[in-house]
């Protein structure tokens, strides 16, 4: 397994965000992480990413502890956040000497296949904006895709847009984890659904499952944590 999680719990203060969750994830699949607010998704993806450490159980990304496989994961966050004045070129300068798997070249093809104009982030709209950060995170080389809420605040064309960019990108040695409240519209392009509530996975199924059941990824969301 590319990703796994063994007995993981994190809490905050009296809090229990994550709850003795247990998650095995392999490569080559496009993994939805559905859930309502409060389910523990956004924790669970900083918990993949090294942002938060466990309080108890174990986080490992190919056997390593995130931390120490950095360099195989990439993660957008629900509220990314850039410097107002760069623009792609400059963009892409900072991220290639922050990021050796960094593909300028990539970039600018996904800049281009989500129509993000050539100007600073300061002149971009919010879904340009939000656009031009799923480019730059889409362009590294990564094993492991966190994205957090990317079909958020957007209009429907542009979560096409970001759908179309995310399908183009698949590889057979990565997994794409995605944590959206948009299922009907990402359910499509999912290998697998994994729900959360209260910080547990009350179901993991692939969507083949989930068909044979005659259900869809949005049916199953219902149905499940209703």
């Amino acid at each position: 397994m590319l990703v796994e999680l063994k007995d993981v719990t994190r809490r905050f203060a009296d809090t229990v965000a994550v709850d003795g969750l247990s998650l095995a994830l392999p490569p080559g699949e496009v993994v939805g992480l559905l859930g309502t607010n409060g389910a523990g998704k956004s924790t669970t993806l900083k918990l993949m990413a090294g942002l938060l450490y466990p309080d108890a159980g174990e986080v490992l990304l190919d056997g390593r502890p995130p931390r120490k496989a950095r360099g195989e994961l990439a993660f957008l966050p629900e509220r990314g956040q850039m410097y107002d004045w760069l623009d792609p070129k400059d963009a892409a300068g900072l991220f290639r000497t922050l990021y050796p798997d960094f593909r300028p070249p990539r970039f600018f093809e996904l800049l281009d296949q989500l129509e993000v104009p050539r100007r600073s982030l300061a002149q971009m709209s919010k879904g340009q904006r939000a656009r031009f950060l799923l480019a730059a995170t889409l362009a590294r080389k990564a094993r492991l895709y966190l994205l957090d809420e990317p079909l958020g605040g957007v209009d429907l064309i542009t979560r096409d847009r970001i759908l179309a960019a995310l399908v183009s990108e698949w590889r057979e040695d990565a997994t794409y984890l995605l944590s959206t409240h948009e299922v009907a519209e990402a359910e499509g392009i999912f290998d697998r659904a994994v729900f959360m509530k209260e910080g547990r996975v009350v179901l993991n199924a692939s969507a083949e499952e989930l068909r044979e059941r005659g259900q869809s990824v949005a049916q199953a969301f219902r149905e499940v944590l209703a």
